[in-house]
């Protein structure tokens, strides 16, 4: 049974979701439909490439991933379906993918035709999942549009590297559900840069000069649990995903808050890594 995913902005208020879903069972009866998310900040495209490049990962051969975020087809936003790492990727060409693209080369991929009769109001509904069912019934992607060479790169994925200073500048590009700040250094460009050497992490106000790779290991378990305080404590971390983090240990929103709120951090703020 072929499995269809979902990732959009949609929330889960409106009639988007359960439509989707209905057109897609009204196309073909005989798929799985998984939501990967739906809570997507709007038009947030970096938001959109976190999630998807570090859940695609783990779905089998075959799935074909729907993305529908900022997904109103223009000249400057062309519907694309890709094949890549044996799996479907179909959205619009506003970058969405390049977080995926930039470290893997797609082995196929197209603009979809349109055609002149079809208005496309909500593309998701009336161009992407007739797509997905073609794909899911077998068939080629070089039937239902023309080939491409590149996806449009979204650069403010990519931190900026300085070598003469000795630097890397990332941004913000997701807060997740814990408040914690990703940003979008990963663990490969950190220590092809940094070489093993010190470095200094400047997140607003804030420094670290050190990263850990669990969130427990800034607790020293030598000291009595009746008598740790380390619940709030900062930290930098790589995640599960290999990214640079800023985290504050077993945060919670809704008591404490998280490194979001607490360090003041946001989407899109800068963060630095120096090395000496």
């Amino acid at each position: 049974m072929p499995i269809i995913t979902l990732t959009t902005d949609f929330g889960t208020k409106d009639h988007f979701v359960g439509a989707v879903k209905g057109a897609i069972y009204s196309e073909l009866q005989d798929v799985k439909i998984v939501d990967i998310t739906h809570q997507i900040s709007p038009f947030s495209i970096n938001e959109a490439a976190y999630i998807l490049k570090n859940a695609y990962q783990n779905y089998p051969e075959g799935t074909i991933h729907i993305i529908g975020v900022d997904s109103e087809i223009s000249i400057e936003n062309k519907p694309i379906a890709i094949q890549l790492e044996k799996q479907f990727f179909i959205c619009c060409d506003n970058g969405i993918l390049s977080m995926i693209t930039n470290e893997i080369n797609p082995e196929k991929l197209v603009e979809i035709t349109i055609p002149e009769s079809n208005e496309a109001k909500l593309p998701i509904l009336d161009i992407f999942i007739k797509v997905a069912c073609h794909i899911a019934r077998g068939g080629m992607l070089e039937v239902i549009g023309k080939k491409i060479e590149d996806v449009k790169k979204l650069y403010e994925i990519q931190p900026l590297v300085n070598t003469e200073l000795n630097q890397i500048v990332g941004t913000v590009v997701y807060i997740d559900n814990f408040g914690n700040v990703i940003s979008n250094i990963s663990q490969n460009i950190f220590n092809n840069i940094g070489k093993g050497r010190d470095f200094e992490i400047i997140a607003r106000n804030y420094n670290f000069t050190k990263v850990y790779t669990k969130y427990n290991e800034i607790v020293d378990f030598k000291i009595p649990a009746n008598k740790r305080q380390d619940d709030g404590k900062r930290l930098a971390i790589f995640n599960s995903a290999n990214y640079l983090e800023i985290s504050l240990y077993r945060s919670n929103l809704n008591t404490v808050g998280g490194a979001s709120s607490l360090l003041g951090l946001k989407y899109r703020d800068n963060i630095t890594v120096r090395f000496k």
